[in-house]
């Protein structure tokens, strides 16, 4: 399920308070109430950057976490004249790199969310092990994507952000991020076209 229309508008620039260069200015000048505005505003976002990288929830709030503190201890160094998202994108994505490079333990991803927007609609596998391999099949598949457009792809098909909130928050343009969105659901499809196929041949339902 995506966000809320409340909770989406949140990436927007300024939407329920001040603009972001104005609260980043006033967390340069010592104000942690400042900071925790733009925390708010961000956490989803930096949730779904850190999940593109790390499967285990716990890695993920750990490094969503750590993004916030990073970019407190670098606030100085940010230049309130330009965009904050993509700074913050930045070291949202270095934190969940760097936490990669040690991690060694994985789960299967959580796609729920994503299966009716990689799936052909009709498709509905005819048993509880065939939607597990379904759900192994695709976090296999997602972990494959090139880097931008598994961010891409988590960020609008998992979150629910349309590609201009998206292309905000990764520093692109919407263009970009479409060509992203429409190559990596592409990649998917193809990647369980197989098992969907099978599904729909073997659903005794579908021959009727």
């Amino acid at each position: 399920m995506g966000p809320s229309q409340e909770t989406k508008g949140d990436v927007e620039d300024g939407a329920g308070g001040p603009p972001d260069g104005v609260l980043a200015r006033r967390v340069q000048e010592g104000d942690r109430e400042a900071f925790e505005l733009l925390a708010r505003r961000y956490l989803r976002p930096v949730h779904a950057v850190a999940a593109s990288f790390l499967r285990e929830r716990a890695d993920v709030e750990d490094a969503a976490q750590e993004t916030f503190l990073r970019a407190l201890e670098s606030i100085r160094t940010f230049d309130a004249r330009r965009p904050f998202a993509p700074w913050l994108y930045q070291i949202a994505r270095n934190v969940a790199r760097n936490r990669l490079k040690w991690q060694s333990r994985h789960r299967a991803a959580s796609v729920t969310a994503v299966e009716e927007s990689v799936a052909d609609q009709g498709s509905s596998p005819a048993s509880g092990v065939e939607r597990a391999e379904l759900r192994r099949l695709l976090a296999v598949a997602i972990d494959d994507l090139p880097e931008q457009r598994r961010t891409a792809f988590r960020l609008a098909d998992v979150e629910g952000y349309t590609p201009t909130e998206v292309a905000r928050l990764m520093g692109l343009t919407a263009g970009a991020v479409r060509a992203h969105l429409y190559h990596a659901r592409r990649r998917l499809r193809a990647r369980l076209a197989p098992l969907l196929t099978e599904n729909d041949e073997e659903d005794p339902r579908k021959t009727r």
